[in-house]
């Protein structure tokens, strides 16, 4: 994140104006400048993008020399939990260089072979947006972690949830995992929804280790959204904890910690090295607004954040070192990225892709287009594999697939195993959309029926609705499409829902 100053040293030439005495415009001046530039600050150091959908409720960015008691209470106990093996100190818990840092150190303390820091906020709340942009440590047995936690001392855990936006283990440094955690208590009953993400950006693994990153959730009382880097990696849905979701009703609070060992993860050995740092750049907290998000489509390029799938969902990417839905740059069509699938090679017909959506009302025309390239070298050629482009119509914004929330999709074939290989080819796709839709998702979806190989590489993926003024460089796509026939509408018998 940008720190930014403001130089005073060279000020512009101040003219009196007619009927200004200069004594008066002289001993004015200064209380004038000095209101302008705490207001500067003021927006330098108090900015957050802004989220449609979402109202910012507070931010902490970390540029004081300590941290603010007001907004956060720093932990002092040596009762661990998860079997994890450290004390947390107040000392272990510093603001530096525009960061809050978290330090783990190899040294005893009150009966805990380990020391480290936890923070917790002091503002709770039910449903929103919480971002935090974190560089995350490297070494056996660190445990960082981002999550939201009701008061335990009012409702036991896991009565009122746990929302894990983000854990790593310190010797994992491609992958990270989110998690939602619910049960009763008492009787005591503990279920959990988890899922881990890695992702490839200009055809290189991330390292969550070397930089750092964005990790953010929003939640609602429908279903509970996980991001890293903009890209929407999992979703769990009130139907996924039999309608806990729903009738949970505590606010959170957020907890930043570097847990040691335990539970999660191996325990530190002679190869860990110390001291470890927790790094976090900013905290932003957004209330959920009144009116629902506009959704916007971004990034059909797939050149964002170094060649990324920023502001797409993925779905069905595996985890390993075949990461199969991923931004690439092997073939791109412009630009200096491009997605590139291929299939999960799981013994099922399966499904991978991205998807992102745009709001819509009934009536109107949608048009999208998307370049498809198959390397003979990596061929789908004369196998039952092939690649979609399809328009999924909703009745609810983040509908799921195959509910009652989903009314139905046009469909366009981008490859498949008779496709010329070696050369971009584009397909384009017309659409009206149906009444009572509200959001309309274009997913990309590369289908392996069986345990065929080869990939599809896409690029240049445009898609807006005819009410829309489009770009320049869009308009010739506007012309050129319009006398297409209209794609009979019909229901998908796959899910290209996260």
């Amino acid at each position: 994140m940008s720190k930014q100053c403001i130089d005073v040293s060279v000020l512009c030439e101040v003219r009196p104006l007619p009927g200004v005495r200069r004594g008066l415009l002289n001993r004015l001046l200064p209380l004038v400048l000095l209101a302008s530039l705490s207001l500067s600050a003021h927006s330098v150091l108090a900015q957050a993008p802004a989220v449609s959908g979402f109202d910012l409720a507070w931010l902490d960015e970390f540029d004081g020399m300590s941290i603010d008691s007001s907004k956060w209470d720093v932990a002092d106990t040596n009762v661990p939990t998860n079997n994890s093996l450290q004390d947390y100190l107040p000392d272990q818990v510093s603001v530096s260089g525009g960061n809050l840092v978290i330090t783990a150190e190899n040294s005893a303390s009150r009966g805990l072979p380990y020391v480290s820091g936890s923070v917790i906020s002091k503002v709770a709340q039910q449903y929103g947006r919480w971002e935090v942009r974190a560089n995350l440590p490297t070494g056996k047995g660190m445990w960082p972690a981002i999550w939201l936690l009701s008061d335990t001392t009012k409702n036991a855990w896991p009565s009122q949830g746990e929302i894990d936006i983000m854990e790593n283990r310190g010797d994992q440094p491609n992958l990270t995992s989110s998690a939602f955690h619910y049960g009763t208590n008492p009787p005591f009953s503990h279920q959990f929804v988890a899922k881990e993400q890695q992702s490839v950006a200009g055809g290189s693994q991330v390292n969550y280790h070397n930089s750092f990153h964005n990790y953010a959730v929003e939640w609602d009382n429908k279903q509970i959204r996980f991001y890293v880097d903009d890209v929407h990696h999992a979703t769990v849905r009130d139907s996924d904890t039999g309608g806990f979701i729903s009738r949970q009703s505590d606010g959170m609070n957020v907890i930043l910690n570097l847990a040691v060992g335990g539970d999660f993860l191996d325990n530190p050995d002679a190869s860990t090295p110390w001291p470890q740092d927790f790094r976090v750049d900013h905290v932003y907290a957004y209330t959920k607004a009144d009116s629902d998000p506009v959704m916007t489509f971004d990034n059909g390029s797939f050149d964002d954040n170094g060649g990324s799938l920023a502001h797409w969902s993925t779905y069905g990417n595996t985890i390993g070192a075949g990461t199969n839905v991923r931004g690439d740059n092997q073939h791109v069509a412009s630009g200096d990225g491009a997605l590139k699938l291929y299939g999960q090679f799981d013994g099922t017909e399966n499904y991978s892709g991205v998807e992102q959506g745009l709001t819509v009302t009934g009536g109107e025309t949608l048009f999208a287009q998307a370049s498809a390239f198959v390397d003979s070298n990596d061929s789908i050629f004369a196998t039952d594999n092939y690649a979609v482009l399809n328009i999924d119509y909703y009745n609810q914004q983040y509908g799921e697939f195959g509910s009652g929330q989903y009314i139905g999709s046009d469909s366009v074939v981008l490859a498949d195993g008779a496709t010329l290989n070696d050369v971009w080819l584009t397909r384009q796709l017309s659409s009206v959309v149906p009444d009572g839709a509200v959001e309309a998702r274009l997913a990309l979806v590369f289908v392996q029926p069986q345990f065929a190989g080869g990939a599809v590489h896409i690029d240049s993926v445009r898609f807006f609705s005819a009410a829309a003024v489009p770009e320049p460089s869009t308009l010739w796509m506007l012309v050129a499409i319009t006398g297409l026939c209209f794609v009979r509408r019909k229901s998908r018998s796959f899910s290209a829902s996260t």
